[in-house]
């Protein structure tokens, strides 16, 4: 369903009743897409797999590098500074309140973000863009190969909101959320994908320190404004496609660490587009593919792998930004939504709320390192690792 609302017009007053992740999407004007996707220079490249294993799994090297580095203590720690349990860099007194695009710290995060892709010795890239007369950044961090056919992205959005809260004003009634003063620690959405990405980085660099060489370059971006409608990866992907980047799959990973205590571990793999062609079989041989890896990582976890239009998470999270070019992409989540035979979702209670926090008892690290561990190994391997 589409809505025509006044220009400036906030999402959470755009939000229907009972909106679920990614329920609102921004529109934005663009004759590019005008195009047929999948064709020309953003269409995607089925590519080799590289150093896989014969059997389509990473190697063996790829998969003891990711466990020695996307380990639950590493996102924790991740975690934290992102969402304001500890001080965002450390030796300063900085704690982040909000990551919404509207709040001061979103600027101040963005910096240190960059700023550990750089420690990394990564290629970083702030992407600009404007949104609501504010000025905002995507950022990217690339390990750049030379005459490499293409790039893997490995992505997360950067933002956080609180829409979904219950506040009051000083004298108790009711009011809307106010994202310039209202606390959005957003933990699991997104600072969990935003630390599973950072964890992922770090395992490049230890295996570039190792001397291996992937034959892609790999590149690690955070969108900033996803919350407001995919805003940054709009741009991002429409910059990417004006470039004639050549991309060769995209994984997207939006709020991992949200498991129920004593509910059975349940990971979804969105692979479903609203964009007809050749992006549908691509972005389904992705979702295989982290599928396969999930289950080598931890045969206890439940793999859901949604295609299709049925899918429900199809042009409701960054991957779709990608999906409107035509290139491959996949978002890898908890269990945010119920299964086809009705079972309810398994992952956070706190979606949009303040207190989505890394000491919410549903914020489960162990869970968040599985996912993250699984989608970096497959990214790296895909890279050819």
């Amino acid at each position: 369903m589409y809505l025509a609302v006044p220009a400036g017009a906030r999402v959470e007053e755009v939000h229907r009743p009972g909106a679920r992740p990614g329920d609102t999407e921004c529109l934005l004007p663009d004759p590019a897409l005008l195009t047929r996707p999948g064709e020309g220079a953003g269409g995607p490249r089925p590519g080799v797999r590289g150093a896989a294993s014969g059997d389509g799994l990473p190697s063996a090297e790829v998969i003891a590098a990711v466990r020695a580095t996307v380990t639950a203590e590493v996102l924790r720690g991740h975690v934290a500074r992102l969402s304001g349990a500890e001080p965002l860099v450390e030796g300063e007194p900085l704690t982040v309140r909000s990551r919404d695009a509207a709040a001061e710290d979103n600027a101040l995060v963005v910096e240190a973000l960059a700023g550990r892709f750089q420690e990394l010795g990564l290629r970083v890239r702030r992407h600009p863009f404007r949104w609501r007369g504010r000025q905002l950044f995507n950022v990217e961090a690339e390990h750049r190969v030379a005459g490499a056919d293409s790039a893997v992205l490995v992505t997360a959005h950067l933002d956080s909101t609180a829409s979904g809260g219950e506040f009051t004003d000083e004298d108790g009634a009711p009011r809307p959320y106010d994202p310039a003063v209202d606390p959005a620690p957003g933990a699991d959405d997104d600072g969990s994908g935003t630390a599973g990405v950072l964890a992922a980085a770090e395992c490049l660099a230890s295996l570039l320190a190792a001397g291996r060489r992937p034959a892609r370059s790999v590149r690690f971006v955070l969108f900033d404004a996803e919350e407001q409608g995919l805003v940054g990866s709009k741009f991002y992907a429409r910059a990417a496609a004006a470039e004639g980047d050549r991309i060769a799959g995209v994984f997207q990973m939006d709020m991992i660490a949200g498991l129920r205590r004593g509910a059975v571990p349940r990971v979804e793999i969105h692979a479903g587009s609203a964009v007809p062609g050749p992006v549908v079989g691509a972005s389904d041989a992705l979702g295989e593919l982290v599928a396969r890896t999930l289950a080598a990582f931890d045969p206890a976890v439940t793999v859901q792998h949604l295609t299709g239009p049925g899918d429900p998470a199809v042009g409701r999270s960054d991957h779709a930004s990608f999906h409107e070019r035509g290139w491959a992409a996949v978002a890898v989540s908890e269990d945010l939504f119920s299964t086809p035979e009705g079972a309810p979702g398994t992952g956070t209670r706190q979606y949009h709320t303040p207190g989505d926090t890394l000491l919410d008892e549903d914020h489960d690290c162990g869970f968040a390192a599985t996912i993250a561990g699984s989608v970096t190994a497959t990214a790296l391997a895909f890279a050819g690792l």
